[in-house]
């Protein structure tokens, strides 16, 4: 069975699962991306005044698209960002319902325009890790708030499309992290116990998850998650050692 090293401690875990955003891809300019994509979009379908109700809702500064990283669209699974959505055309006067419909409309035009013009950016040594642990034998899965779909397209054009074995998204369970519903049923999937599991985070939401789920938990480029539950800590993804 292949060894994962962790700050010189040894493991030796069956399944390997990682989030997304502030783990392994660069969420600073994503989300900003996002923000700005989905802002127009309101504008297009629905008017300015709802799209800034949204952003102020969001989290998103339209003067600069800068980001509040707590917000929810950089935090919330897509099931409560729509809501938020929602709630902006609502008070525009829209029933509920079209409302709801419209939100699914908007943020679907701004998925198409955010593929056409942002490539996601790895953390440096990223891919190459992967690759190296995918080759060391280890089992390798995501398990991330956003939704399985799209991870999985994000994954292909960051040439990861056959590193991992398992994707799950929030859209394929009722709870969402810091529930621990995703990192088990990931672990179903690829018939592996949780315990066998290790799984890497930015956030306590992550290692929250883990530990609920009785996997292995380590939080990555936050060195404070020792106090919130990390069984080990690094820096970023690349200090892994594999063998």
């Amino acid at each position: 069975m292949p060894t994962l090293t962790i700050n010189g401690n040894k493991y030796t875990p069956e399944l390997v699962l990682f989030d997304v955003d502030g783990t392994l891809v660069d969420d600073t300019h994503r989300y900003s991306s996002l923000g700005k994509a989905r802002y127009n979009a309101f504008k297009n379908h629905a008017s300015e005044k709802a799209a800034e109700e949204w952003a102020r809702l969001a989290g998103v500064n339209p003067t600069d698209w800068t980001i509040d990283p707590l917000g929810p669209i950089s935090k919330a699974p897509r099931r409560d960002d729509l809501a938020i959505a929602a709630g902006a055309l609502y008070l525009e006067g829209y029933h509920w319902y079209d409302a709801r419909a419209l939100a699914e409309k908007i943020y679907e035009s701004a998925d198409i325009e955010q593929k056409k013009s942002f490539k996601p950016k790895l953390y440096d040594g990223t891919f190459e890790k992967l690759v190296e642990l995918k080759k060391a034998g280890f089992k390798l899965g995501i398990t991330t708030n956003g939704v399985t779909k799209i991870t999985e397209e994000m994954l292909v054009c960051l040439g990861l499309g056959t590193v991992f074995s398992v994707v799950v998204g929030a859209d394929l369970v009722d709870r969402s992290k810091p529930d621990p519903d995703m990192i088990l049923l990931a672990c179903e999937k690829m018939n592996v116990k949780p315990k066998e599991a290790v799984y890497f985070g930015d956030q306590y939401t992550d290692m929250a998850a883990a530990n609920d789920a009785g996997a292995f938990s380590v939080g990555v480029r936050n060195l404070d998650l020792a106090e919130k539950g990390a069984k080990e800590t690094i820096s970023l993804v690349k200090d892994i050692v594999a063998g």
